[in-house]
């Protein structure tokens, strides 16, 4: 398939060709045109605020492929419905265009990811950075790609993938980053951790090393240690790009809950992670986590649910991936509205009936049954919610997300347990998912 690809760019007729900072060629005339290329890849590897600029360089210059090709992704991380029509304007736009080998790649690997075909597109990716593996701009797109894949889930491969380019980027710390990263997912914690130092102490300024750490830390019960490196990291994350500001506020705010510190996690909630883009899909995902996360640690949080039940009521019909619309369908439960769920689950089980290879894998073997168990936990039908999930858990990591963010299920799985009377298949399952952590306040609550 990929040879294909690059026997039909070699027919195209290239425009010229320069190098951008990181040495790969691209089809360009106009050097500003790459310099806003190579800010784009900066900020994108970063995460850092001004990414969006790419839209506005794609239409000074909509002839340069890159361009187009980069605007196209940017949208594709919306994750909506009208995020992807405009990915797929910037596409179309880009079709008829000169582009190189690898541009041609780039098109046909996001051409899938508009489509859906995460697994296709992930591949594509992977093979892009074998042929060009100067390219760590498409490698934290596959990042990306992972995570909708579910990322612990997802983790072997994205390791092997961080290894196959390490000879290269060894001293990169957005590389470093990423690759702490993917050692946490594998279990590799003491790995994970110095890799994420190592690229703290290159650039302090690095969310996503940041992000890495807090995985290892929480994951290892060193809740106090975490707690004070990220709230120490807080005022330069506010500078960050608000997607990573707001999730990894919300891991602080996670680390506040395993000392049961329900009001500080509720300071993080309302100064760094809801209410200031109430429209982002990563805002909404991590306030409704939080949320869902202190109702199960005993505190409900009945005020909250209608503001951001009014913000993805629309969107919940949407079906990007299982992980988001399980979050959606507890927030409507817990908001009281029905109609909205009805639409949300008969979107759901539209999609798992499909027919699609994203269907096959994922919609209709485990995350129908996840959505429908979040929204029937959201309405207090718990005892229920552990029939559904019975099946599906040893799935359930290839729904979406993250080890950290896929927790909810887990704690979600273990309140059903308990509600269901099935207490020693509940003592059981927090042994199995607490192994070789240190047992906090929150873990000694779930344990009922």
């Amino acid at each position: 398939m990929h040879a294909g690809i690059l026997r039909a760019a070699a027919l195209s007729n290239y425009g010229a060709e320069v190098k951008d900072a990181r040495g790969l060629e691209v089809t360009a005339n106009d050097s500003d045109a790459v310099a806003a290329a190579d800010d784009f890849t900066a900020r994108l590897l970063r995460l850092d605020q001004g990414a969006e600029a790419i839209l506005d360089a794609a239409k000074r210059w909509p002839h340069t492929p890159i361009l187009r090709l980069y605007a196209a992704a940017f949208w594709l991380y919306g994750q909506t419905n009208d995020a992807i029509a405009n990915a797929d304007a910037e596409l179309r736009g880009c079709e008829a265009l000169e582009k190189n080998s690898r541009e041609h790649a780039l098109y046909y690997a996001l051409t899938l990811w508009r489509d859906d075909d995460y697994l296709r597109a992930v591949e594509a990716m992977e093979f892009i950075t074998a042929e060009w593996p100067r390219d760590l701009c498409t490698a934290k797109f596959a990042e990306f790609l992972y995570y909708v894949l579910g990322q612990q889930h997802m983790g072997p491969r994205f390791r092997a993938h961080m290894a196959s380019l390490e000879q290269i980027h060894a001293r990169d710390p957005d590389f470093l980053a990423m690759s702490a990263f993917a050692n946490e997912l594998c279990g590799e914690y003491a790995v994970a951790e110095a890799r994420a130092e190592r690229a703290l102490g290159i650039e302090q300024r690095n969310p996503w090393a940041q992000h890495a750490l807090s995985h290892v830390l929480i994951r290892r019960g060193r809740v106090q240690e975490g707690r004070a490196r990220m709230q120490a990291f807080l005022p330069l994350l506010a500078t960050c790009a608000r997607p990573i500001h707001s999730h990894d506020a919300w891991h602080l705010a996670l680390l506040y809950l395993e000392d049961l510190d329900v009001d500080a996690a509720m300071g993080i909630f309302h100064g760094h992670i809801w209410g200031i883009t109430p429209d982002f899909v990563v805002e909404q995902l991590d306030a409704i986590s939080l949320l869902w996360r202190i109702e199960m640690a005993g505190t409900p949080m009945d005020a909250q649910w209608p503001a951001i039940a009014d913000r993805v009521s629309a969107r919940a019909a949407e079906t990007f991936m299982p992980f988001m619309n399980a979050h959606y369908v507890y927030a409507l439960a817990r908001a009281g509205r029905a109609d909205a769920i009805k639409a949300a689950l008969a979107s759901v089980h539209s999609r798992s009936a499909s027919r699609d290879d994203e269907a096959k894998r994922v919609w209709a073997t485990v995350g129908c049954a996840v959505v429908d168990a979040a929204a029937t936990f959201g309405a207090g039908d718990r005892a229920r919610a552990a029939e559904l999930l019975d099946p599906v858990m040893p799935m359930m990591t290839s729904i979406g997300g993250s080890d950290a963010q896929d927790d909810l299920f887990r704690q979600t799985y273990l309140r059903s347990l308990q509600a269901a009377g099935r207490h020693a298949d509940a003592a059981a399952y927090l042994d199995r998912i607490t192994a070789g952590k240190a047992r906090t306040p929150l873990d000694r609550v779930l344990a009922g």
